[in-house]
């Protein structure tokens, strides 16, 4: 794995999955942060304010990584996430912008809830 997709997958894995939010931030990211999610404001500290709640409001968090794949200084992160046995249940899709360092450097993601396998239509989502 190279660098680039190690910080995407550890800011991810580190910073939510295992609620070393502060840590995760400030060593995976670079000199600027720039966050494109909705509610979540720019830099370290509009994603240590966010994320520091989520943490305490949804102490069991199931996290995998189901696909992550590098071009160029971008970085793209497919995920399963599992909140607090069954409460929400959603895949995600991360975009990472990395600079010449490989720290992450902006963000844009999509989550959409999983419905009940039984209800779906397809071959589901992942």
């Amino acid at each position: 794995m190279t660098a680039k997709l190690d910080n995407a997958i550890a800011l991810y894995v580190e910073g939510i999955r295992d609620g070393n939010v502060r840590h995760a931030v400030e060593t995976y990211t670079g000199d600027r942060y720039t966050q494109h999610s909705t509610g979540v404001r720019d830099g370290v500290e509009g994603f240590v304010e966010f994320f520091e709640p989520f943490i305490e409001r949804n102490p069991q968090r199931d996290i995998r990584i189901i696909r992550a794949i590098e071009d160029g200084p971008f970085v793209f992160v497919h995920a399963y996430q599992n909140i607090n046995d069954g409460e929400a249940e959603w895949v995600t899709t991360d975009f990472f912008d990395t600079d010449a360092e490989d720290k992450i450097v902006e963000h844009w993601d999509n989550a959409e809830p999983i419905g009940p396998e039984a209800e779906w239509v397809n071959s589901g989502k992942f």
